[in-house]
């Protein structure tokens, strides 16, 4: 039942494809994902992959996650964030070397979550989120990024007493303020109201601690994303997919590129990991794109 209304909810909010394209477009080029600990899970970003692999047998993608945990675009950070041992990483610390060291061609982008501060809505922390998301846009184009994918963020899957503060309406208003925008080489992917829409659908959250969506959810997110980009999926279960070989290698190769490029650009979250040579990490991935190929083509 789930998998029919995700597959008509989402449907319902993209008509027609938003890129200019299709997901063909996509084929060899640098994609990166940026974002929080939501990105940082990886789960979305590997179900992305796998579709873009599956159905596109004959085309390449060069596909890096980069997302990092606790991770805003407005640089603020609550009091006590971690039990006070560190403050919130704000992108732009690492933005420039992650556009010259992995220099991408397309960037999509999920923040919003943490901007916020888990606070009511106030007009200087919405400043700063959008001051933040207007800078991702600015720096990516002037790096020679082709094609920007805003995707707005997440619900705060909560279900409020009567008076009590939902901090879901900030994300709300966040994402309102991200669909109305347009801007040459921008596409805004609306996942707020499609994860509202398929959560107000269903009986269980998709998050055990408010913000961070399960396997079903991450699922959600990834169809979201490629509905945006023409791209038909087959109504089928996380467990089937995760049971598929295609499924195994690509997450193999997700979880080892992420991990390694992450330390390649180096980032600030509680200590500083200095940036570092990539070593053999390409090599490896090369010989498990391989095997991937070898399966994807035999379907």
């Amino acid at each position: 039942m789930f998998r029919f209304v995700l597959a008509m909810v989402v449907g319902s909010l993209f008509t027609a494809p938003l890129f200019a394209q299709d997901a063909n477009a996509l084929a060899g080029k640098r994609i990166v994902f940026l974002g929080d600990s939501i990105t940082q899970a990886g789960g979305y970003v590997a179900f992305t992959t796998y579709y873009l692999e599956k159905l596109h047998p004959n085309k390449d993608f060069d596909v890096l996650g980069l997302g990092l945990a606790s991770e805003t675009l407005s640089g603020l950070s609550e009091d006590g964030h971690a039990g006070g041992k560190f403050p919130r990483p704000c992108l732009f610390e690492r933005f420039g070397r992650v556009l010259e060291k992995a220099k991408p061609d397309v960037v999509f982008a999920c923040y919003g979550i943490n901007d916020g501060i888990y606070q009511p809505l106030d007009k200087d922390r919405f400043a700063a989120f959008q001051k933040g998301v207007t800078k991702l846009i600015d720096q990516s184009k002037e790096a020679g990024v082709k094609q920007i994918f805003i995707i707005t963020p997440p619900i705060y899957d909560f279900t409020p007493k009567a008076g009590e503060f939902n901090y879901d309406a900030v994300l709300t208003e966040y994402a309102k303020w991200q669909t109305a925008m347009k801007v040459d080489g921008v596409t805004v992917l609306d996942l707020h109201t499609a994860m509202r829409k398929a959560r107000d659908a269903r009986t269980t959250p998709f998050s055990g601690d408010k913000v961070h969506p399960g396997e079903d959810g991450q699922l959600l997110i990834a169809k979201t994303i490629l509905t945006s980009l023409g791209v038909k999926t087959a109504d089928e279960t996380v467990a089937t997919i995760k049971a598929d070989p295609l499924f195994k290698l690509v997450e193999q190769k997700r979880g080892a590129r992420s991990a390694a490029w992450m330390k390649h650009v180096g980032y600030t979250r509680e200590k500083t990991v200095k940036p570092e040579p990539l070593g053999t990490t390409e090599a490896d991935a090369t010989k498990v794109q391989e095997k991937i190929d070898a399966l994807r083509r035999k379907k």
